[in-house]
């Protein structure tokens, strides 16, 4: 289950829960950060982004706790790191995912033009099943 910390992601939490407790399969939930990289721009010294980038962690920790009280069941919950389209499905092999379950696509037209939608290139990368409810 990739949770994005949305409230799209609350209920495809529900829903993932709900059918791991249905079928009693393992839940896995998984939050996608990708780090800033240390730019040197025009001068010698390093653009420090630690702390862009501990934010960032932080934030996906606090997502991962949220998502776990939403779960119906105990969940794994790891932090992946790099692109969805690509961190998602290399992570299925580690995890033994037999589905990957994404949260459904943003309501409205606005949302739906801000947000960038990963479902067709995790579902061409994947070895398993890509759900996404809608």
């Amino acid at each position: 289950m990739a949770y994005d910390g949305t409230s799209e992601g609350d209920e495809a939490v529900r829903a993932a829960g709900l059918l791991a407790e249905r079928d009693g399969a393992r839940l896995t939930i998984a939050v996608v950060v990708e780090l800033e990289r240390p730019g040197r721009w025009i001068t010698r010294w390093n653009r420090g982004t630690g702390v862009w980038n501990d934010v960032l962690l932080d934030r996906a920790r606090a997502d991962l706790q949220r998502a776990a009280r939403l779960a119906a069941v105990p969940a794994e919950l790891t932090v992946l790191f790099g692109r969805w389209d690509r961190a998602l499905p290399e992570a299925t092999d580690e995890f033994e995912c037999d589905a990957i379950m994404l949260p459904p696509r943003p309501r409205g037209r606005w949302k739906r033009l801000l947000k960038r939608d990963h479902t067709n290139a995790i579902r061409r990368r994947a070895a398993c099943e890509v759900v996404q409810p809608r």
